[in-house]
């Protein structure tokens, strides 16, 4: 598709398979996908006697555009019933938010490897 930079047109990210829709909306868009290797918790609750089973998987993130908003997806490579696709603002708090509890965690690491006086 020609990006021309007119909002109703295909965005400057968009790979291309739309070609295929109608030229009228409702359209939808979607960037190349980053592959992201991640180990997930499938149980939904921590606790009990038996450990959380963690499973290895390859997960995607890109974005996505309809009418409506752009959208920020993630979800398994493999599985595409299992995802989230929030808008690029809701993206923004949630990175706010992951950033913080990553620094959480890793001054919790630091503070149990140092060695005690």
């Amino acid at each position: 598709m020609t990006h021309t930079g007119n909002a109703d047109e295909c965005p400057s990210w968009c790979t291309g398979h739309d070609d295929g829709q109608e030229p009228f909306p409702p359209r939808w868009h979607r960037s190349n996908g980053e592959i992201v290797p991640v180990v997930e918790r499938r149980r939904m609750t921590l606790g009990g006697s038996t450990p959380v089973p963690l499973t290895a998987e390859d997960y995607v993130v890109a974005l996505e555009r309809d009418t409506h908003a752009t959208y920020l997806y993630i979800g398994p490579l493999e599985d595409g019933t299992r995802f989230i696709a929030v808008t690029t603002d809701s993206a923004e708090r949630l990175n706010t938010a992951i950033r913080t509890a990553l620094t959480s965690a890793q001054e919790h690491r630091r503070r149990n490897a140092a060695p005690s006086s």
